[in-house]
């Protein structure tokens, strides 16, 4: 109990830190220091620990002592001294501002009136508002009508049970020189000589409830306290979501974020300033934390920029939000930091918080993500008792189903430098997720999807995490390629990441794989120019390192690309060499897959029977390899060809047989994209009725999956539905919600086309001149993307147009412009049907003629 003892102890320390820690590394050369850089912050790291965890037990060392001084010497005080007046502490001044809190202060103020004897605990986060809840409540006329009586006391300062107690004292206003020993009686009949019931709030108590071997003590004390009687009512506020484990119960309200417009309003109220974007944008970041939304607040006030705050907080994290000092309520970081650095959180706790904090959609609690993540942490971690222990340290939420555990942003910045660069688990943990990503290729989707679309932003952020690293993984170039592949499933344009992963030192068939990856994206968003560049660079580095499995997929995806450009003879060739190298390396998947290409190609070349073939050998690829996914998607071409050729009953056995294997795949995409041909089938029937259902059904699973662009697509089949029932109001509002969605995946052929119909909506509606300027901007877009074929039909509707316009010299300009394209792309029904309207167009000038001659007889 020794002072000088303990100042000396202190000082031995501190010598011992200097000799054995700091000394070695001043001694070392420049070069071995450079050597050693990761090493030494790893043991700076250390040694900072040891610092606090010495600090923190001499303080509390000093603080019990004195303490045990003090009532030593006022009980003797208090032998030979009247008794003085009891004086209480002031309760803290009520919040000028309390926003989003109505219904949790009402909840409290309702649970601490109600109840016989009011035990209510607040918990949360730190910075979530408690303290500002629990002073609102105290200040409460309802309450103070029943507790006129009210103590506030918080724990902060108060590390062990007894300077807990001394708090107490202190708010109850009992004198020093009264206090005796036995402090806890003395404050329990301090309440009960009180006239008037009481209400005591207990602030932070998890400063105290956290320490080593304090738990109990605090427990007890809280128990004593709960035998005051019926006129105590008790508030305490906590960091976490863990109530006291007393021995009777709590009612707990844990408070969470505020929402948007309120963040917005609480921080316009303090800065008395308008929330910018800028300022939005942080907002949102801040998850609804009033302490961070307070803080940023008030440094703009004070001059500061929101524009510069953002910029601040998107490189640094939470140490962008302090407005000085070092104390939890004016620094953001040191708030978090107390959390994080709690006593009841172990080393391998901040590992876990660390490695979550890499995952921006938290750790999934699904297979294979969840066993993995366990596998990369050290031997014997006790992963889920880890976890509970975060949450009771709101640190971490366990939200959504499946679920996954989750962090506020705020705590996710700080908790991103709890890892150092070189861990063995943090390199673990990108390699699982590199090595999930190359298992699980987009030909396999059906098996595939479950796994790895819900994973997808975490597979973005490590892909990404894995780039920054000194040591270049394997196949971090083929899984960034992969995922980019998958992202452009999910209509998400995501290719301006790959060439991060090409600055690397990456294998050549890696950057191959990147480049053809590139061009399917560039391809898919209409950048065909670009694409045809991206793909001559993948075919060149596959034949440089004699890869002819990747050179296969190359020359397949040229042969797409040319059919968009409506190439066809091109594209012809391209899919034969690509069929040619499967066949060498035996690849029967990439086999079945070029053979539907080659289908569709001849679909649109109107080579029925040479389509039906190709089409035939794909099913029977897919059927040999037991792919069922690719064998429901060649029964749906097949059915889509027997529809073109009129065999109906056909088109339905394949569309219900494709349905039927969709369904036991489990792919709902498929299945909505079946429903639509099935509404389009019935509608070629005149099942009218049917059609519909078909059409609604595939909404719904669009929606269910997101798939915008086949939603789009049934919006505008609805549409055509509605014209074939002259329901011209109805197909419009159909026409507008695909014209909408195709804009938001940027589907420009879908746009055109979609242009087209409301061209020939205007027509039926006698609205000529706005038909003529949809089958302008249709005429437009097909320009843009390359689309021949619909640049072909549109002039066709031009050609159609004008003649109803009697403009008849426009509408043979028009005619030939679409007889042209359709030679061009050797498309031999369009050229046919268009040389019969330029026949009719002849005829009708004929007939105009003789009238004109007779009128001149």
């Amino acid at each position: 109990m020794d002072l000088r003892s303990d100042l000396e102890a202190y000082a031995d320390f501190l010598r011992g830190v200097l000799r054995d820690d700091l000394e070695p590394y001043k001694a070392q050369s420049l070069w071995t220091s450079y050597i050693n850089r990761g090493n030494k912050a790893s043991d700076f790291q250390k040694l900072e620990r040891r610092l606090d965890d010495f600090e923190h037990r001499f303080s509390v060392k000093r603080l019990v002592a004195i303490s045990v001084d003090a009532r030593n010497t006022f009980t003797l005080l208090s032998k030979s001294t009247h008794p003085t007046e009891i004086i209480p502490q002031a309760l803290p001044a009520s919040p000028e501002i309390v926003i989003g809190r109505d219904t949790v202060v009402e909840n409290v103020v309702q649970a601490v009136l109600t109840s016989s004897k009011p035990r209510v605990a607040l918990l949360g986060p730190g910075g979530i508002g408690k303290t500002t809840v629990g002073t609102t409540v105290l200040h409460d006329a309802r309450i103070t009508s029943v507790y006129p009586t009210k103590y506030f006391t918080s724990s902060e300062l108060a590390p062990t049970t007894e300077l807990l107690e001394i708090r107490i004292s202190e708010a109850l206003g009992i004198p020093q020189r009264e206090r005796r020993v036995d402090l806890t009686s003395q404050i329990v009949n301090s309440i009960d000589r009180n006239p008037h019931p009481v209400l005591l709030c207990i602030d932070n108590l998890e400063t105290v409830w956290e320490v080593e071997n304090e738990q109990p003590k605090v427990n007890q004390l809280l128990d004593v306290l709960s035998g005051a009687g019926s006129k105590l009512a008790i508030l305490v506020t906590m960091r976490g979501t863990q109530e006291p484990n007393t021995s009777f119960p709590w009612d707990s309200t844990t408070l969470t974020g505020l929402d948007s417009p309120e963040s917005i309003a609480m921080f316009e109220n303090l800065s008395m300033k308008p929330a910018d974007p800028s300022a939005r944008e942080l907002l949102l970041k801040l998850s609804g934390s009033p302490l961070a939304i307070k803080l940023f607040a008030l440094m703009v006030k004070e001059g500061d920029k929101p524009s510069q705050i953002l910029a601040s907080w998107n490189e640094h994290g939470a140490t962008a939000l302090e407005i000085g000092g070092q104390h939890r309520l004016s620094n953001l970081e040191q708030s978090i930091h107390l959390s994080v650095f709690s006593p009841r959180i172990d080393d391998t706790g901040r590992l876990v918080l660390g490695l979550i904090a890499l995952m921006p959609d938290g750790l999934s609690t699904s297979s294979p993500w969840f066993d993995g993540f366990e596998s990369v942490l050290p031997d014997r971690t006790p992963l889920q008792r880890t976890l509970r222990t975060l949450r009771r340290m709101a640190l971490l939420d366990e939200n959504g189903e499946p679920s996954r555990w989750q962090m506020l942003p705020p705590v996710r910045e700080f908790c991103l430098r709890l890892v150092h660069p070189k861990s063995l688990a943090m390199i673990s943990l990108v390699k699982l997720y590199i090595e999930t990503v190359v298992d699980h290729r987009i030909y396999s989707a059906s098996a595939s999807e479950p796994v790895i679309l819900p994973e997808m932003a975490n597979i973005r952020g490590l892909l990404l995490h894995g780039a920054t690293l000194e040591l270049v993984l394997p196949l971090i170039g083929k899984a960034g390629a992969h995922y980019v592949d998958w992202a452009r499933r999910k209509n998400i344009d995501d290719s301006a990441i790959l060439p991060t992963f090409l600055h690397l030192p990456i294998p050549t068939n890696e950057q191959a794989d990147i480049y053809l990856s590139m061009g399917d994206a560039h391809k898919r968003w209409s950048r065909l120019e670009v694409a045809e560049t991206s793909f001559a660079r993948a075919l060149e580095l596959y034949r440089e390192v004699q890869d002819q499995l990747g050179e296969a997929k190359a020359h397949e995806s040229v042969g797409n690309l040319h059919v968009r450009r409506s190439r066809l003879d091109v594209a012809e060739a391209s899919f034969a060499h690509a069929l040619d190298l499967y066949r060498k390396v035996q690849d029967r998947l990439g086999e079945a897959s070029t053979h539907i290409s080659i289908g569709d190609l001849h679909v649109r070349r109107y080579r029925l029977d040479v389509a039906e073939a190709s089409f035939a050998r794909a099913l029977e690829l897919y059927h040999e390899v037991q792919d069922r996914l690719g064998e429901a998607n060649t029964h749906k071409s097949i059915g889509n060809l027997h529809m073109r050729r009129s065999r109906l009953e056909a088109a339905e056995a394949s569309f219900a047989r494709a349905l039927d294997l969709y369904r036991k795949v489990q792919d709902r995409l498929g299945e909505a994209n079946t429903h639509e041909s099935i509404g389009n089938l019935h509608v070629r029937r005149s099942r009218l009725e049917a059609a519909e259902a078909s059409f609604a059904r595939a909404l719904e699973l669009y929606r269910e999956v997101q798939g915008r662009v086949g939603e789009a697509n049934t919006h505008k089949s609805i549409g055509n539905l509605h014209m074939r029932r002259d329901r011209l109001d109805a197909a419009e509002a159909s026409f507008a919600r695909a014209l909408e969605l195709y804009r938001e995946v940027q589907g420009r052929v879908g746009e055109a086309s979609t242009h087209g119909f409301i061209g020939n909506l205007h027509v039926r509606r006698d609205r000529l001149d706005a038909a003529e300027a949809s089958f302008a901007r249709a005429l437009e877009l097909y320009r843009e993307v390359q689309g021949r074929l619909g640049e072909a039909n549109t002039h066709k509707s031009i050609g159609n147009l004008h003649v109803r316009r009697d403009r008849l010299d426009a509408a043979e300009i028009s005619f030939k412009q679409a007889l042209e394209l359709y030679r061009e792309i050797q498309n031999q029904r369009g050229e046919s049907n268009t040389l019969e309207s330029i026949d009719n167009l002849n005829v009708l000038r004929n007939q105009l003629g003789k009238v004109h001659l007779r009128s001149d007889v």
